[in-house]
């Protein structure tokens, strides 16, 4: 998940199950028009109907592309609601509740914060400039680039991860499941937002010059969702640019295949080199090429 989200075990897409989708909008404001439930906190209607849009976008997009329509409520909470309607503790983490609810931060995480002091004290002079340039200055982070408008972009990856639980699509890996909801955001943005994927696309190249943080495919399997929040996106910007590769070379006929490959059940586990061959031949060899863009492990090489 691009979403900066370490040690949270609630950033994960279980318990979404039709018969708790009720909007649950107690103490907040619904938002009309929009093909599933939305309510929002009443301060925060302006974010709210952008991400919102954003939702509607993916939510299209991605139906027609994959052949299926996902069961929905959505949460846009401002920080003094998030702890009575939400279950992450930690504002802005994007998450399900254990009522099926998906619950997004009307601002940002925080924690971007942390990802944006570390492109500012790793990068090059020029690759920072450059990535200002295309983001902005964050104010809080002297130096830093503003991830604040990718941030609201992300809730393509987040949808796509719900549209693959509900249609009982099982990846054997966590790079696999990551792969396609970034492939997902990748192509939503690509087809709705070119704006959008331009934050997406350059944080990524930027993020391609850093070893400084990088895990190797190893640790992001281990410790997937308990990573530092650096390491966590530097993993999900890696996955990104082999997502972006596809996309760009076969638009979104992949991410389909990916989606239908390991609908109803993985594939049998095997070694990584005939998963690897697998997806090279079936969904795309971009897709299959991924882990070579994590970290070398000296004793593992890119076993997981």
């Amino acid at each position: 998940m691009l979403d900066p989200c370490p040690a949270e075990p609630d950033c994960t897409f279980t318990g979404m199950r039709a018969g708790h989708l009720s909007p649950g909008s107690d103490g907040l404001v619904a938002l009309p028009q929009f093909p599933f439930p939305i309510a929002a906190s009443r301060r925060e209607r302006g974010a709210a109907e952008r991400i919102a849009q954003r939702a509607r976008n993916a939510y299209e997009f991605l139906g027609d592309a994959l052949g299926v329509t996902p069961q929905l409520t959505l949460r846009v909470l401002g920080r003094a609601d998030w702890h009575e309607h939400a279950d992450a503790p930690i504002y802005g983490v994007t998450h399900v509740t254990q009522g099926g609810h998906l619950v997004v931060g009307a601002e940002p995480a925080d924690a971007w914060r942390s990802v944006s002091r570390h492109l500012s004290r790793h990068l090059t002079s020029r690759a920072l400039a450059r990535l200002i340039d295309v983001h902005g200055a964050d104010a809080a982070v002297p130096g830093g680039p503003s991830l604040d408008r990718l941030a609201e972009t992300l809730i393509a990856h987040e949808l796509a991860h719900v549209m693959a639980e509900q249609a009982g699509v099982a990846f054997p890996r966590a790079w696999l499941r990551e792969a396609f909801a970034n492939y997902a955001l990748v192509a939503v943005l690509g087809e709705t937002d070119p704006a959008g994927l331009l934050l997406v696309g350059s944080l990524a190249e930027a993020a391609a010059t850093l070893d400084d943080g990088m895990p190797t495919l190893a640790q992001f399997e281990a410790r997937f969702g308990r990573m530092d929040v650096v390491q966590s996106v530097l993993a999900e910007l890696a996955i990104t640019r082999g997502a972006y590769a596809a996309y760009a070379s076969a638009g979104t006929a992949p991410l389909a295949r990916l989606f239908a490959v390991f609908r109803g059940g993985s594939p049998r586990r095997g070694v990584e080199c005939a998963l690897a061959g697998m997806l090279a031949s079936r969904v795309h060899p971009a897709i299959a090429a991924i882990p070579a863009l994590f970290r070398p492990s000296p004793r593992m090489g890119l076993a997981a």
